[in-house]
């Protein structure tokens, strides 16, 4: 049953950092139409009602000492993060901030040995290596337009992003994920909204029919969907394990770029995709091989 649970667990993370993956080209897709800042607002409203629903049943009091980290996870992870992200994408390539956001390992694994006290093995050392070694080559053959000033925010999002998954970790171990995600969203979404709000006014979006189909799938899938994956991964395994999945995410990005941005990449791309695999199989062989001991 163990060993059941914990194939689940990594099929979450697989659809985990597909999802996050496609968010990067259709967040390009809608680029020019839709203020960044707006667009994470409209995201996050559009993903939190099917979560609100969803949490319902699994609702519990959430005990006063934890109501700081559930505030820290809304405003840091899914309202600070979401909109350096957008930002960051609106000022690079697809490719580019995906291969950003795959440094995510690094600033999770230390924050959760900090703050946490998980350990730190030399498999996932290793792991974290092939991780940043592929990433960095898949992007690099990647089309991808690079401003410094995009790779900084997004870098950013990569340190509030890490800070808030290391405290999602710790809060799944007392209430249900579904919860934990939802809370989350709807304290995201209360910081959202003003924001949102100044931004639209400002530059009011252009949206039709083929930019409200892409909205909503960023909002039900992309933003709602994912974040409850993730948060459920984040049950299952160790804040620095799921981290180690990250670079996926540049590998989906940079397949979805090409397909449907029309960016380009070279044999870089699948040199890189080598050390991207064997870090994701050397990742699942210690994560299955800690279970069977267990």
């Amino acid at each position: 049953m163990e060993t059941q649970s914990r194939g689940k667990g990594l099929f979450f993370l697989l659809l985990t950092f597909f999802l996050w993956g496609s968010i990067y080209v259709g967040a390009r897709l809608l680029s020019g139409r839709i203020m960044p800042l707006t667009l994470a607002c409209l995201r996050c409203a559009v993903g939190t009602v099917p979560l609100l629903l969803m949490a319902r049943p699994y609702r519990k009091t959430v005990e006063k000492e934890d109501r700081k980290y559930f505030l820290l996870i809304g405003a840091g992870g899914y309202f600070l993060t979401w909109d350096l992200v957008q930002v960051g994408i609106s000022l690079t390539g697809a490719s580019t901030a995906a291969l950003v956001n795959s440094f995510n390992p690094v600033s999770i694994m230390l924050l959760a040995a900090i703050l946490l006290k998980e350990k730190i093995t030399p498999t996932k050392i290793l792991c974290l290596i092939l991780a940043m070694t592929g990433a960095l080559i898949v992007t690099y053959g990647a089309d991808g337009r690079a401003e410094l000033a995009g790779i900084a925010v997004t870098f950013l999002a990569t340190l509030t992003w890490g800070t808030a998954s290391v405290y999602m970790r710790r809060l799944t171990a007392k209430y249900p994920p579904i919860m934990v995600t939802a809370y989350g969203m709807l304290i995201g979404l209360c910081c959202h909204i003003p924001v949102g709000i100044v931004t639209a006014v400002a530059d009011p979006p252009t949206l039709g029919v083929r930019e409200i189909g892409i909205l909503l799938y960023l909002g039900v899938i992309g933003s709602g969907l994912a974040q409850f994956t993730w948060t459920r991964s984040l049950q299952q395994f160790s804040a620095s394990t799921c981290s180690l999945f990250y670079p996926l995410q540049a590998v989906f990005s940079a397949i979805l770029g090409a397909m449907l941005l029309h960016e380009q990449f070279t044999a870089f791309f699948f040199i890189g995709l080598i050390f991207v695999s064997a870090d994701v199989a050397l990742c699942t062989w210690e994560t299955m091989h800690t279970t069977k001991n267990a």
